[in-house]
């Protein structure tokens, strides 16, 4: 069931320091760990010097806000981050400018500062607005990698071909298996006809700072959700061409999803946190698996015939194209792609550099 994301109020804190950069400290505290939200009124943030909530809220006998009293300080510190953000704007820092109005958003609610979020989005990837989704906080985590056409099959009880070939190989670079990176291999049959495969629905969590799995491969027209299982903010983003998007910032026990219509590889950041990185391959062929982290690949029930085979590393631009004849019984291949992706952070959602 979709639920709308409820206004925090007091209990949200400005939330960047190191999530931002770990060259700046927090905007308003000063510190960088105050990435943390539900503070509880006056309480301070970990290691902060200042409390959550304006000194000028009142509170009612007992020492606690009123209603109007909660209401009243969450529009002040709404107010307070729309000036910083202005500011960030005007001295040309616009992802912290974005951050900082992303939290005044929460605070206030999205309606009503609509009129200003362009102002703040422009050139960023299309926001995902609307409701978060409510998930199930008690599952466990995903493995590192996801996606096997095969699995596919087995898990829908596909038949498999009458006569069958198998195909294993690894994934090089300059010689030598990956390591510590993973790969896809997709088969295309040389015919150019197939059937296209059905699209799923699958997860890539945000959990202790890191996205899992960390390679996903899913058919054209698959729906990915970004749950956050973490006590911390996280804003999933991709500039990607083929499937750019930004998803904001939500808290844990909630997720966004987005629906991926073209084929091709798109990298995953957070713009909270610049050492987070994914990638969902998001395929057309009819048989495809992601590699393990030596760039060894399996499938074990092809057609024998002919077919064109892609490669791909998280290491590489671009996949690599070549031929490959699957004869019955078993075959095997080594397969060399580039060593050619750009190393270190991705740029933030505004293409400024990071890291």
């Amino acid at each position: 069931m979709l639920e709308p994301m409820r206004n925090h109020g007091v209990a949200l804190a400005v939330l960047f320091g190191a999530c931002a950069s770990s060259s700046k400290p927090h905007p308003t505290s000063g510190n960088f760990e105050d990435c943390y939200y539900d503070c509880k009124p006056g309480q301070k943030q970990a290691g902060s010097a200042a409390p959550a909530t304006s000194p000028t809220a009142t509170p009612a006998p007992g020492g606690k806000l009123t209603p109007a009293g909660e209401k009243a300080a969450s529009l002040r510190d709404a107010a307070d981050l729309l000036d910083k953000a202005q500011n960030a704007l005007a001295s040309g820092n616009k992802n912290l400018a974005d951050q900082l109005f992303s939290t005044a958003e929460l605070l206030t609610g999205p309606d009503a500062l609509a009129s200003l979020a362009e102002t703040f989005h422009a050139g960023a990837p299309p926001r995902v607005a609307g409701p978060t989704q409510k998930i199930d906080a008690s599952a466990p985590p995903q493995p590192k990698v996801i996606g096997s056409s095969e699995q596919e099959d087995a898990d829908a009880k596909v038949a498999p071909p009458k006569i069958e070939g198998s195909l294993t190989g690894v994934v090089e670079i300059d010689g030598k298996p990956l390591a510590g990176a993973f790969g896809l291999i997709t088969l295309e049959p040389a015919s150019g006809k197939w059937a296209p495969r059905t699209p799923k629905r699958r997860s890539v969590e945000q959990r202790n700072r890191e996205f899992l799995p960390h390679v996903l491969a899913v058919p054209v027209g698959s729906t990915v959700a970004f749950p956050n299982y973490d006590n911390v903010f996280h804003n999933v983003f991709s500039t990607s061409p083929l499937g750019a998007f930004d998803l904001g910032i939500y808290k844990a026990g909630e997720a966004r999803e987005y629906t991926f219509s073209k084929e091709g590889i798109i990298r995953l950041g957070c713009n909270l946190h610049a050492a987070m990185s994914a990638y969902i391959v998001v395929v057309n062929a009819p048989a495809y698996v992601v590699t393990d982290d030596t760039g060894h690949f399996a499938f074990k029930h092809l057609a024998p015939g002919k077919y064109k085979l892609h490669a791909w590393s998280e290491r590489s631009q671009a996949p690599i194209t070549q031929d490959v004849t699957v004869k019955a019984g078993a075959n095997d291949i080594k397969v060399g792609v580039a060593a050619d992706a750009p190393a270190g952070a991705q740029p933030d959602k505004f293409g400024g550099k990071r890291g």
